[in-house]
This record gives structure tokens, sequence and C-alpha cells, in this order.
């Protein structure tokens, strides 16, 4: 999912510039009547004042890139192209976005250390002046998905019943999907939450394209960590063999930097883990899909003995497609196989069998063990118990526990000290899938942190990028961006929040946002600036972003705003 990337070197030495607050300027590369263009009447929604799709488009955009801007500092502007394309899409998912860095630039092999590859606006912010840009003027590459809730250009449906959300409130419609979560999320890519090391291979700097800079390391590379070996992926005796195992394994690839690992424990909730007891190793898994239907999956309603359902029919007498006999689950947790009817209908006939909670198992794929969206296929069903998923791996040790006479036992249950999505050291683990997805393995956090990030695989209507970017900006630091820890100003006046505050709350990266925005949509109208800066500040307070001082100041410096 990432774009093709050119090359520019720069020297054997990079060094810290004093910076000022990026400018990131997004660039429209779509035709008229198209994409970021597209005349489309459309009411303005969530405090997005747009009256076309493509205005309500470009505003989101350009929101996303002051964020970023605020709270980054670099002496040299970052270009980011935009455009809508035909991105895949079926009609219960597909690519929302893809972006990468439009060029990179490199550093070369000194001794005993590996040459780095460097994201183009991270190397141009270390050099303090621009090194290179590609050929189409941008430095970053962006494309969004054109299709959304519609159809694609053979008349297939995408993603039936969704759409883009333009508000900049965070308050998403259910089943829509926040456009600006998503311009975030992909410029983020380009600013360097991405790595080149390949998927297959293991081999270092093969996602370049660039034979040259085979075996190059780079910026966001060697940060990682490998759980399976204990070992950073830059390490001397790290193998390709052993990066590509680790990029395969969930659990195996971690984020070894030290600003982000100091971030996470301000942002992740305790970990809960599946186990199920009587077969040995106990088995103990971070990776399981939780159902949306039914009540959620708690270690208070989740535990019992678990029994393998039999509906004595067909060839898997697991499927719990059919009706499983009466009381045979009583008291039980019942593992179910995957496949042959909707996991509604699994659950509701263990349900009626007696069991007080399911287990469904992956038989053909030992990837993500949920699905989207969120393991529910048949809203039309009813079931009422606790509903969980594994991974085939997982799947296959819990039926070999039951065919051995295992009396085993499912929990779910915190582990002291071990956070959601981190490893015991914690460590925030990156998504590492057995089954390779392009442009996606390796380059996000794990599934299964908690609370969803940003940066994670799939979108998430948990996440809210206008107002927090959790531990992405742990990331960027901890690749060499200099963060701008100073205070939100309006015009020349000091509000005195703080652009952003650990973990990525942009309270201040917000309000320079919005002044931007106030002042646009008030085209010269001083008193509408002023409402809707009032607005702004109200409305930080409300959500306990900011105090009742800084609502003041915030209040008092767009009021000695004098030229719009």
């Amino acid at each position: 999912m990432k774009t093709h990337l050119l090359c520019a070197l720069i020297g054997a030495s990079l060094f810290a510039a004093s910076a000022e607050a990026a400018v990131i300027t997004p660039v429209n590369q779509d035709p008229v009547g198209k994409g970021l263009n597209d005349p489309t009447a459309r009411a303005p929604e969530g405090g997005n004042p747009g009256k076309t799709v493509g205005e309500q488009r470009r505003i989101v955009y350009r929101y996303a890139a002051d964020l970023w801007g605020a709270v980054l500092n670099s002496d040299v502007e970052t270009f980011v192209g935009a455009s809508f394309q035909d991105l895949t899409c079926t009609a219960t998912g597909g690519t929302l976005g893809s972006a990468g860095a439009a060029w990179i630039a490199t550093s070369a092999p000194s001794g005993s250390q590996l040459g780095m590859i460097y994201h183009g606006p991270l190397a141009n912010a270390i050099n303090g002046s621009r090194i290179s840009i590609s050929s189409s003027g941008t430095d970053i590459t962006s494309r969004f998905n054109n299709n959304l809730g519609g159809t694609n250009p053979d008349g297939t449906p995408c993603m039936t019943g969704s759409g883009w959300y333009y508000g900049l409130d965070g308050k998403t419609p259910a089943g829509q999907i926040n456009f600006l979560d998503v311009v975030l999320h992909e410029i983020g890519h380009g600013l360097g939450f991405s790595g080149f090391v390949g998927y297959t291979s293991g081999r270092l700097g093969e996602r370049t394209g660039i034979p040259s800079y085979y075996g190059y390391s780079d910026v966001y590379t060697d940060n990682a960590f490998d759980n399976l070996t204990g070992k950073r992926f830059t390490d001397a005796s790290m193998t390709n063999a052993l990066r590509a195992t680790s990029i395969k394994t969930r659990g195996g690839p971690a984020w070894n930097g030290a600003s982000t690992r100091a971030q996470a424990p301000l942002w992740l909730d305790p970990a809960v883990v599946l186990s199920i007891s009587g077969i040995s190793p106990t088995l103990v898994t971070q990776f399981y899909g939780t159902a949306s239907f039914g009540p959620k999956a708690t270690s208070d309603n989740f535990a019992g003995s678990v029994v393998v359902a039999n509906d004595g029919t067909g060839s898997d007498t697991a499927d719990a497609c059919e009706a499983l006999p009466a009381g045979s689950l009583t008291g039980k947790v019942a593992y179910i196989n995957r496949g042959g009817c909707a996991f509604e209908i699994k659950a509701a006939n263990a349900e009626a069998a007696g069991a007080v909670a399911a287990i469904i198992g992956n038989v053909a794929s030992s990837g993500d063990p949920g699905t989207a969206p969120g393991m529910a296929e048949d809203a039309t069903v009813t079931a009422n118990i606790p509903t969980v998923s594994v991974n085939l791996t997982d799947a296959n040790r819990i039926k070999a526990g039951a065919q051995g006479g295992a009396a085993m036992t499912a929990a779910l249950g915190e582990v002291a000290g071990q956070m959601a999505g981190a490893d015991p050291s914690g460590r925030p683990l990156l998504y590492a899938p057995a089954t390779v997805a392009s442009g996606s393995s390796f380059s996000h956090f794990e599934s299964v942190l908690i609370p969803d990030a940003l940066m994670e695989p799939a979108n998430s209507d948990e996440t809210d990028g206008a107002r927090i970017v959790d531990l992405t900006l742990g990331v960027f630091a901890d690749e060499g961006w200099v963060l701008n820890t100073g205070t939100a100003r309006i015009g020349t006046c000091d509000t005195g929040v703080k652009l952003f505050k650990n973990p990525g709350l942009i309270a201040g990266a917000n309000v320079q946002a919005q002044d931007r925005l106030c002042r646009t949509s008030a085209n010269g109208n001083r008193g509408a600036y002023l409402r809707c800066m009032n607005d702004t500040a109200s409305d930080l307070k409300a959500l306990g972003m900011v105090s009742n001082v800084e609502q003041a100041s915030i209040r008092s410096c767009a009021a000695k705003v004098t030229s719009l």
C-alpha cells in the first residue's frame, strides 16, 4: 500500500538543525470535478463548514496537515500529494487509503553502522534544508477510496452501507468512516510510520525497491525488537530469515524506542488474556477476536470447562450450524469450528444447548482471529452469550486437547504488569499477521492495543485523531523528529495551551488548526470568527482538554485578532 519511492543521497552524517513548527501543505492532485474537487452539494457537518463534497474533503485534509504541523518541528515545508482513486474494495471490506514517502534519503554505512534510510520529510527536518522532492513536487503521496459506500467501476459494491464522514468533531455516525482519522493515519505513514524491510525475505531496505539500498536499515526498523529471539531487528546476528519469521508471528515484532515505551503505560490498558488451562503448556494469548453481538466477554462472564460442540450433522460436526443436543453444553464454554454458517447462528445454538460462552476457532487460516465487521455476519439472529474467536494454531491446540481427553478450563483475566497490545517488557507490539498483509504488516501497531491506536491497520470508531494521536508522537520522536513542546498561539498571542501532552493529547494543536479554519469560514466577518473560536474553547473545555483558565485564554487571544 506504499507508493513507489524515489531516492536522494544525504551524505554520511545527518545533523539536527534548529527548527520551527512544521508547515505541511496539501497538494490537490485530483482533476476538475473529481475527488477533492467533487462539486456535489453536501450540508455542513460536525464543524466542517464546507458546502460540497470536495470542499469538505479539502477542509479535512488541511485540518489534518495543520494538526501534524503544529506538533512537529521542521524548517522545510512538507508537500503532501492527495487524491481519490479506485482502491481495492468489496461489499464487506476494503482499502480506505494508502500513503508513503514520495522519496527517501540515506546516510551511507560507516564502520559497523548500517546505512540508514530516512523518509523524505524527516530527512529534510534533520538536515535543516531541502534535500530533494519527487517529480510530482511532493514529499508524501496519499490516496483515498473514491467508491466508499457506493460501487466500484465494475459495478460491484464497495463497503455497502458505509461512507465518509467529514465532520471534525469525532462524532462519527454508526457505519461511517471518519475521514479525518484516515487522513491523519496516512500522513503519519509518510512522515515516518513505516518500515522498509522485505516481508517475505526479511532483507533490510528491500521495500525501497532500490537494490543499492538493500541491506540498509531505516529509522523505523531500527527501533524494532524481535520477541522470538530477544534481539533488535538490526542486530548483527539477526538474519533475514529471523526477521521474516518475526514479521509473520503475532507478538513477534515490537517497538523498542524509549519515548514510545515511556508513553505506553499512560495510554494502554492492562492486558486481558484468554487462557486455556489443562493443556501443556497453558494457552495464554492476547490474540483473540471479540464479537460485536451479545454481551462483551469479560473476566466475570467468560469462564468454565471447555467442551467441543457436536451437532452430529455433516462433515464438520463441530461447526454448530445445526441445533445441538439439549443440555449438552450446560454451564460449559463451547468450542466451535468456524465456517458453514454465521457466527451468530453458532453462538445461538451453543446458548440453546446451555453454554455460558463460546470460542470460535479458525479452521483454514492462522491469521487474524476476528472478521470484519467485528465477528458479525447475520444481524437477524440473536445470541446472548459472550463469544470470542481464536486463530488456527490456538484452535488446533484446543481440539487436540479435547481429543486427548484433557480437562480444559477457559478464562479471561488480567496479567499483572502487562499492557494490552504490549509485550511483557512494555514494548508496544507491531502488526504481524501470519499471512502477510501488503502495506500493513509491520508498519502499524498491533490490532490488540487497548484503547485502539490511530496507527493500527484497521479503522476504529474509538479513535479521535483531532484530539489525540496516542503513541504516534512517541514513534516520531524515537525516529528523530523534534517535537514542538511549546504552546498554541493565535496570531502573536500565547494561549498557554500545550500543543501536545503525553500520550499524544493535542489540545494546543487543535486550537491552532481551529484558528485557521475559523478565519477561513468567517470570510472576513470578525463576529463569525469570534463565535467560532469561542465554540472551540467551549468544546475543548467540555472534553476536559483545557482548564477554565486555558479556555478563557483562548477566547482572550481570539478577541485580540483584528485582521482576518
